[in-house]
């Protein structure tokens, strides 16, 4: 599989401490109700991981999409 980003969606802000838990990806703050997450991810098991260390944190996933390739 070919490297792809992706736009994670999850309920609520994350505060300091779990944002560090992701500084490999871009985290954007959508008032208090949702946060993204953006970044590349090499291959599947890379988002997978992202995925299950999210749930492992308790945070309410809203939504996941891939993004399309910048031209």
């Amino acid at each position: 599989m070919v490297a792809a980003r992706y736009e994670i969606v999850v309920r609520g802000r994350l505060g300091g401490p779990l944002v560090r838990w992701f500084d490999d990806l871009e985290v954007r703050a959508s008032g208090p109700d949702a946060t993204y997450l953006i970044g590349w991810f090499p291959d599947q098991p890379a988002l997978h991981g992202v995925l299950t260390r999210l749930g492992g944190l308790g945070v309410e996933l809203l939504s996941v999409r891939r993004l399309p390739d910048p031209e």
